[in-house]
């Protein structure tokens, strides 16, 4: 007969072990149950914006893609922006300076586009060229462009018959001398897959860097998401010019950039004896003497004169000291380097120093961030779609 243990060690270890084995056995059983599976975000944390940008005279993708950080290949991608123009060679030439190249529609070689090329981007048209044309075979066009090596800067893009460019520009840079590794015979190809799309004006949407361009959206509704535009203030636009272009107001542009350096044109007068600006320059609202204010006949044009505010922050611009004078008149702050700090303020003086006319203007300006520039800033212009 087998003795049967009844010691106390045995007899409290056996049902610790049963307990163990069955909170094992819950655990397994837990793990065998199908758990929810939470879906990737289709966008990033806390981003709400669709960023947008309306392509201006003068711009190519590579600039614009560069302005936000991206590939031309995800602009491209983003915006079926399908119309092609690429620089394939180019190799010195003595005997003269040209372009020649090949226009293809989905692929195939075609007559009857109109090549034009100019010295600058988007910009006045020297000469064009049809594709197939002057006895060449189809799709091939050729522009001279010296009589002998010729230096030089070359935009060259495909025109619609009403004159709109299709086509994203090429770029060349010819050279005087014709040795090795200069470039004075250029080989330009088009491939145009739709010859419905206008660049100039076109809104583009900017992908998110690293995020898929063709996301689906979630089956859920979403609340609509902002619209945001991509604006590089360019030499001679105001403010106000900028928000009517995108259907802005002034208020908001300014205060989605933080833009705080303003210029008022507070009231005008008639005044037979001389045409002038008067004004006060203050600094988080308080006088102040040292700031530039400049003035020219255009919007950011050639600076006519600039008057330092002294004397409590006051200065004066004697427009036309010998009696009335007529004419536009822009004003703004610029800093040491010469760079536009503040709005400009535009003032329309009168010849005629009757009542309503406007011959003395009063123009404050108030400075709160003078590290501020306006020209080359990057705006982001609020919208809703």
């Amino acid at each position: 007969m087998i003795p049967v243990d009844i010691s106390p060690a045995r007899s409290t270890w056996r049902p610790q072990r049963a307990s163990i084995v069955t909170v094992l056995l819950l655990l397994v059983s837990l793990s065998m149950v199908p758990q929810p599976v939470l879906a990737a975000p289709t966008e990033r944390p806390n981003d709400s914006s669709v960023f947008f940008h309306i392509v201006r005279p003068g711009e190519s993708l590579i600039n614009i893609a560069a302005l936000y950080g991206i590939s031309v290949d995800d602009l491209r991608a983003a915006n079926n922006l399908v119309n092609r123009a690429q620089l394939v060679s180019c190799s010195p030439n003595a005997d003269s300076t040209q372009v020649r190249g090949t226009v293809h529609l989905n692929g195939q070689p075609t007559s009857g586009f109109r090549v034009v090329f100019s010295w600058h981007p988007d910009e006045t048209i020297v000469a064009r060229a049809i594709s197939g044309g002057g006895g060449q075979e189809g799709g091939q066009f050729s522009h001279i462009l010296g009589g002998g090596a010729r230096e030089g800067n070359w935009w060259f893009w495909i025109e619609n018959s009403a004159g709109i460019r299709i086509s994203e520009m090429a770029h060349v840079q010819t050279d005087r001398d014709p040795h090795e590794g200069k470039c004075q015979r250029a080989v330009v190809e088009f491939d145009i897959q739709n010859p419905d799309i206008t660049y100039v004006g076109r809104k583009l949407q900017i992908p998110a860097s690293g995020q898929p361009i063709a996301a689906k959206p979630p089956l859920v509704k979403q609340p609509a998401a902002e619209v945001v535009y991509g604006h590089v203030v360019r030499s001679g636009e105001t403010i106000s010019t900028i928000a009517e272009i995108y259907g802005s107001s002034v208020q908001e542009l300014k205060a989605s950039n933080n833009l705080v350096n303003r210029a008022m044109l507070v009231h005008c007068q008639p005044n037979a004896g001389s045409t002038r600006a008067v004004g006060t320059v203050r600094l988080n609202g308080h006088p102040a003497d040292g700031y530039k204010v400049a003035f020219s006949w255009q919007p950011d044009g050639e600076v006519v004169a600039t008057k330092g505010s002294s004397e409590g922050g006051t200065y004066t611009h004697i427009l036309g000291a010998s009696g009335p004078r007529e004419g536009n008149w822009w004003f703004w702050i610029q800093n040491d380097d010469g760079h536009r700090i503040s709005d400009m303020a535009h003032v329309q003086t009168d010849e005629d120093a009757h009542e309503g006319s406007c011959q003395q203007a009063v123009i404050d300006f108030d400075i709160q961030d003078p590290g501020l520039t306006y020209v080359g800033r990057k705006l982001h212009v609020s919208s809703s779609d």
